[in-house]
């Protein structure tokens, strides 16, 4: 089984934006809060999105303990198609699209963004990238810097709970959240929250 550290990325440059594909760096206080949640903290392997807000604040965090970082675009996040980028007040602020945003989030099964990405292709994408990290004899600490969408169906999937109910869990920029993950007889994916640290 592995132990997975699944970190959101910190703070961005760009608040208040629908953040999936469009890239923005991090903030002076996103990089803090990165700081401060991996302080002292040893992996034996770094995973990362490819988008910058996650795979710049990886690199730093391999190099300083002597890690290469392995890129994977399954970690990405939702692309928000056309609502990718744009002021979250001003989505809101249309009738239509606001209750577009509010079915995509009530019944994720049955919507998806506008010539964006559904909910089902990020599950299936994290499955994949599940897949890659569960078999683990060796009882790997494995760090993955990601976004909230993809640790939602991380948690989703691992312990079997609805992808709906997720958004009980608060992931708020650079929370970690900590799984045990691993495979039964039968090959199917198990797991348990261990932890949950906002910072």
């Amino acid at each position: 089984m592995a132990l997975i550290d699944l970190i959101r990325h910190g703070e961005t440059d760009s608040p208040g934006l629908l953040l999936g594909r469009t890239d923005a760096p991090l903030s002076d206080a996103g990089w803090s809060q990165m700081a401060q949640q991996t302080a002292a903290r040893t992996w034996d392997r770094i995973v990362a999105s490819p988008l910058k807000r996650a795979h710049v604040p990886a690199e730093r965090i391999a190099q300083d303990r002597g890690l290469s970082v392995e890129i994977n675009p399954d970690w990405a996040e939702l692309d928000f198609g056309d609502w990718d980028g744009r002021s979250v007040k001003e989505l809101s602020a249309d009738p239509v699209i606001a209750d577009a945003m509010d079915a995509l989030y009530r019944e994720p099964a049955k919507w998806s963004t506008p010539g964006g990405e559904s909910w089902h292709a990020l599950q299936e994408r994290i499955a994949r990238a599940l897949a890659r990290l569960a078999p683990n004899d060796a009882g790997e600490r494995v760090l993955v810097i990601t976004h909230a969408g993809p640790i939602r169906s991380a948690v989703s999937q691992a312990c079997n709970i609805p992808f709906e109910r997720t958004w009980a869990l608060r992931i708020a920029f650079a929370t970690r959240l900590t799984l045990r993950v691993g495979t039964d007889a039968g090959g199917r994916l198990w797991g348990e929250i261990v932890e949950i640290v906002q910072p």
